[in-house]
């Protein structure tokens, strides 16, 4: 199951803009439906018929007198069918039946002016209360229209404070990744340009080019640390292996030859494991990456160097093909790496064949033992300690060591494992 992406800082403040806008909108178009709610409210009702019973109360029994014609309020008293008009009414109020209209029951007979009419018959005549609510609406409109001005101000606002995030924000934290990804771990004393218009990003600059003095001023040390340490153990190593060059001049009895093969493996072990570290910790340069070994002979050479690791044993090396090829690789090192693997194959293997193949830009070494079984290895350790006749480094370090010289040169190290079949170890190199 994949991961759930983290979103941007931008992503999320402009999600928060985005939320803003939409509940000012959302306030405007509450507002704006309430405004409207006010011009259709029942109050115009209510008022209307407190008008019309104040007036039927104060002008008594017929003959009444007209109600007042001028005002917020006005009335109309209305006659039997084809009396004349009061004046200043509106001609369409005398064909409304008796009951309450609002604005909009009234606006397919007048789109100019609003009204809330209340019609009521007394007898044969008819009471017509109206209220001009044309100035109301007016404020309303103005309102409404001045809110849409406002929800689209707040857009473009948000659109360009969107903008400005993209512009002023993102841009400069790209630029700032880019520096940092544009950084090459090979070469020293990288360091990236701090001159930002944000204050923010040139702080961070300025922490990460320390943290970069920090770690040079780590990896120098450790490096200097192990150069020095690799150049004092050359010389006890290489008076161990004048020694036993020295000792093998004289008549020795047979017992001592194995001590002095043990010594003698251990020693080149050693010189090798060295050289292997004075190469990786110094930095890749082109004149290492120029050097070519022919690993065809060399695999020949080195199948010869470690059959004697298959001595009391009923395995062996079997080359089933070795195609000729050139790769680009210090023959030092490369004899360190196929020697280890060639190493591990014989120390696991005891009986059958551990067959080498060389072909198609392809080391592959398939060994007979019985894998990574823990029980079988648990017991194999136990003798590998008791047999004296033993010879050999610690794989650990020798499969550590492979492992960074194929990251170094880009190849890529397969292992396969089963107790039925062996170990399968397979070297790819890089075209």
């Amino acid at each position: 199951m994949s991961k759930a992406r983290i979103p941007s800082l931008e992503r999320k403040i402009g999600m928060i803009f985005i939320l803003f806008g939409l509940l000012l909108i959302a306030g405007l178009s509450i507002q704006g439906s309430m405004s409207q709610q006010l011009i259709v409210h029942p109050l115009w009702q209510d008022l209307l018929q407190s008008s019309t019973e104040r007036y039927l109360k104060d002008s008594g029994p017929a003959p009444r007198a007209a109600p007042p014609s001028t005002g917020r309020i006005r009335g109309w008293l209305l006659g039997a069918d084809g009396a004349a008009l009061p004046a200043q009414m509106p001609a369409y109020f005398a064909t409304l039946p008796p009951g309450y209209y609002n604005e909009e029951d009234l606006d397919p007979y007048d789109a100019e002016r609003s009204y809330s009419v209340l019609v009521t018959p007394v007898g044969a005549q008819r009471i017509v209360m109206a209220v001009d609510i044309t100035d109301l609406e007016d404020y309303q409109n103005r309102a409404s229209l001045l809110s849409v001005l406002i929800a689209l101000l707040s857009g473009l606002m948000i659109l360009g404070s969107l903008l400005w995030l993209y512009r002023g924000m993102r841009r400069p934290i790209q630029a700032l990744a880019q520096r940092m990804d544009e950084l090459d771990p090979e070469r020293p004393s990288q360091r990236i340009a701090t001159h930002f218009e944000l204050s923010e990003l040139h702080d961070i600059a300025v922490v990460v080019n320390r943290h970069l003095e920090r770690v040079e001023s780590f990896i120098e040390r450790e490096r200097s640390l192990l150069d020095q340490a690799s150049h004092e153990f050359r010389t006890p190593i290489a008076v161990i292996a004048g020694a036993i060059d020295v000792v093998r001049l004289y008549d020795l009895p047979p017992a001592a030859n194995a001590p002095l093969e043990r010594i003698q493996s251990a020693t080149d072990s050693l010189t090798e494991v060295m050289a292997a570290l004075l190469y990786l910790s110094r930095e890749p340069d082109g004149k290492a990456l120029r050097e070519t070994t022919q690993f065809d002979h060399l695999v020949t050479t080195l199948v010869e160097d470690h059959e004697y690791l298959l001595e009391g044993k009923q395995a062996r090396f079997v080359i089933e093909e070795l195609q000729p090829q050139w790769v680009a690789c210090p023959e030092a090192i490369a004899r360190i790496v196929v020697g280890n693997l060639l190493r591990n194959a014989a120390e696991n293997s005891y009986q059958g064949a551990i067959t080498v193949r060389l072909a198609d830009r392809c080391l592959s070494i398939q060994d007979s033992g019985s894998g990574f079984d823990a029980v079988a290895a648990a017991r194999r350790y136990t003798q590998a300690l008791r047999d004296t006749r033993r010879h050999g480094g610690g794989q650990g370090l020798g499969l550590f060591l492979t492992r960074r010289v194929c990251e170094r040169f880009g190849w890529t190290l397969k292992i396969a494992s089963s107790p039925e079949q062996g170990t399968l170890v397979e070297l790819h190199f890089a075209d």
